[in-house]
C-alpha cells in the first residue's frame, strides 16, 4: 500500500515538473518571438506629452524622455529626450509598438522567473521525498 503511494506521488511529481517545463519553454517562445516581431524600447524611457504654443494656438507633441541621456541627437551628442511628433505619426505609432513589446516582454520575464522558482521548488521536492 505504502509503495502504491509513493509511486502515485513520484508520478504526480513527475507530471508536474513537466507541465512546469513546457509553461517555461511557452514562455521563452514567446518573448522571443516579440523580439523578433520589431524594435523594443529601452529600459527606463518613456513616451511624454508636451504642449508647444505657436501662433494658431496650443499644438500637442510627443517625445521619448529617460533620466540618463541614451538618446542621441542630430549633432551625435548624447540626450535625455527624442522627439518623436504628433499623435498618429510614424514615429508615434512606432513608439508606442515598441513601449507595447517592452512591457510585454517584462511581463513574461517576471512570469519566467516565477516558473523558474517554481521548478526548483518542485526539483528540491523531489530530491527531499527520494
Amino acid at each position: 500500500m505504502m509503495r502504491k503511494k509513493r509511486a502515485s506521488k513520484a508520478g504526480d511529481l513527475a507530471a508536474r515538473i513537466e507541465s512546469i517545463k513546457a509553461l517555461f519553454t511557452s514562455l521563452e517562445k514567446e518573448i522571443e518571438t516579440l523580439r523578433e516581431t520589431g524594435e523594443i524600447a529601452q529600459p527606463g524611457c518613456w513616451i511624454v506629452r508636451y504642449r508647444a504654443r505657436g501662433t494658431g494656438g496650443d499644438y500637442w507633441y510627443y517625445k521619448w524622455q529617460s533620466h540618463d541621456p541614451i538618446f542621441v541627437t542630430k549633432e551625435g551628442k548624447p540626450s535625455c529626450h527624442k522627439y518623436i511628433g504628433k499623435a498618429g505619426s510614424p514615429a508615434f505609432m512606432k513608439a508606442v509598438d515598441m513601449v507595447q513589446r517592452r512591457t510585454k516582454i517584462e511581463g513574461l520575464q517576471q512570469s519566467l522567473y516565477t516558473v523558474e522558482l517554481a521548478l526548483s521548488d518542485l526539483v528540491e521536492e523531489a530530491t527531499r521525498d527520494k
